[in-house]
């Protein structure tokens, strides 16, 4: 597969717009937007059966990586991602760093506030603060599992 049409399936399969030359736009998309190499070597394109679940997959890594986002009796952060309330605290959310921005439009990895504060892109969007989880970033894995959760248009 040439890298225009990586990039064409991987822009596709994202949901990303395509900026100047055919690259997506802002570094929005994870590392890799096909699933793992086959022992042949060819990339294969994620499928439906692949579409990650927040439940499943996301929230494991909320619940490691978010601290401050689900302390008790107070939060130390702006809103919970606590079990049962971060999927709707999410998804749909105004984000208060960025009221033009949502904080999860699925579908849409350009459009999700989210997606820019775990890229550390947040300011590139008229949005401040620093890059989350304030800790550390997220590693590649756990990036593309956010990406690929968005752009599946965030099933629970």
């Amino acid at each position: 597969m040439t890298n225009g049409s990586r990039w064409s399936l991987a822009l596709a399969l994202f949901g990303c717009a395509e900026g100047a030359g055919g690259m997506p736009q802002m570094g929005s998309m994870p590392q890799e937007a096909v699933a793992p190499s086959s022992a042949a070597g060819a990339a294969a394109p994620a499928t439906a059966a692949t579409a990650v679940s927040f439940e499943a997959a996301v929230m494991p890594i909320i619940d490691e990586t978010c601290n401050c986002h689900q302390t008790a009796p107070v939060l130390m952060a702006p809103f919970s991602l606590k079990a049962g309330e971060a999927y709707d605290n999410l998804v749909g959310a105004p984000s208060q760093q960025q009221p033009a921005m949502q904080l999860v439009v699925p579908g849409s990895l350009n459009q999700s506030y989210l997606w820019h504060k775990l890229q550390g892109t947040q300011l590139e969007v008229m949005g401040s603060g620093e890059q989350m989880p304030s800790t550390f970033p997220l590693d590649e894995a756990q990036l593309n599992v956010f990406g690929r959760w968005i752009a599946d248009n965030a099933p629970r």
